[in-house]
């Protein structure tokens, strides 16, 4: 299920007995905030009720965003896509797949639209979703996009990602069964990063900064908390070659969806004076998916505590 703009009410609703100025007074909505054009996603399948099979492999993907000169609405996003899970050993596992819906308005039409891809040296040039009108190979196998070469994104066709619903967009390095199955014989290893391309385009009016485009992308992420039905996820990564956290392997391999969090301080602006933080943003910094940021939160601080 897709997500749309959520109100700041919800957001606002779990701050027991703090106010809206209470709220937005620290970050200060009259001085001016610096630009926010990068976020991290962290996933962690330890955390229930955010992956199918409660493994314990973890993954990070880290979105960069930054408007391109002389055009006034489209945008670049690098993307590093990190398997953070040990090499080998209990909760390891093969990062194969990756995948993420695009922000919609309120009528359901999308505020910002993926244009192109660009597997970069990342492998991951097999390309489902965003592509209408494929054979029935490629839909099991993947449109091939070739080592730094760009693959047009011009359809609404979307990648099935059972037991999460479809989404806009998903890349694997190799398949044979659709982007939510297949094999595992090749991937990210635990420790390893990959960095992918992305050209975009806002269709939105008020989206016209690559820190309000970040911060659509940011706000959708993190829509999901732990326990939520699979469908609201918005963002999700594959795992194969798995090992439970008890050493045994897990035939199904993993599936986990994660929440975004901010890479600040000391962002800078990019293509845009810096103007006050939104009060929408501010809430999400706060308030957005708190259960699901804690979560993980608790869980780096058992990792550091363990090693």
């Amino acid at each position: 299920m897709r997500a749309t703009a959520k109100t700041p009410l919800r957001l606002l609703g779990g701050l027991t007995g703090l106010g809206l100025a209470a709220l937005v007074g620290p970050i200060g909505l009259t001085s001016p905030a610096m630009a926010r054009t990068a976020f991290d996603v962290v996933f962690d399948s330890g955390i229930a009720g955010t992956s199918f099979y409660n493994t314990g492999v973890k993954g990070r993907m880290s979105f960069d965003f930054r408007k391109d000169p002389g055009n006034g609405n489209t945008y670049t996003l690098d993307l590093g896509i990190t398997n953070t899970s040990p090499a080998s050993g209990p909760s390891s596992g093969t990062l194969v797949g990756f995948a993420f819906n695009e922000p919609l308005r309120s009528n359901g039409s999308e505020a910002i639209s993926l244009l192109s891809y660009n597997p970069l040296d990342s492998g991951f040039g097999r390309v489902f979703g965003g592509v209408n009108n494929t054979t029935s190979q490629q839909r099991s196998r993947g449109v091939r996009v070739n080592e730094d070469e760009w693959l047009t994104i011009t359809g609404s066709a979307t990648a099935p990602y059972a037991p999460f619903s479809n989404f806009d967009f998903c890349a694997r390095m190799s398949s044979s069964n659709g982007c939510h199955g297949g094999s595992g014989s090749t991937g990210i290893g635990g420790g390893s990063t990959v960095k992918v391309q992305f050209k975009l385009q806002s269709n939105d009016s008020n989206i016209a900064t690559a820190d309000q485009v970040a911060e659509r992308f940011y706000n959708l992420f993190n829509a999901f908390d732990p326990g939520d039905s699979w469908s609201k996820a918005q963002i999700a990564l594959r795992y194969q070659n798995v090992k439970k956290a008890n050493g045994r392997t897990e035939s199904g391999g993993e599936k986990v969806t994660g929440a975004a969090f901010w890479r600040i301080p000391d962002e800078g602006p990019t293509d845009a004076v810096p103007g006050p933080l939104p009060v929408l943003g501010a809430a999400a910094a706060f308030g957005w998916s708190r259960k699901m940021r804690h979560r993980i939160r608790l869980s780096s601080a058992r990792s550091s505590t363990e090693s």
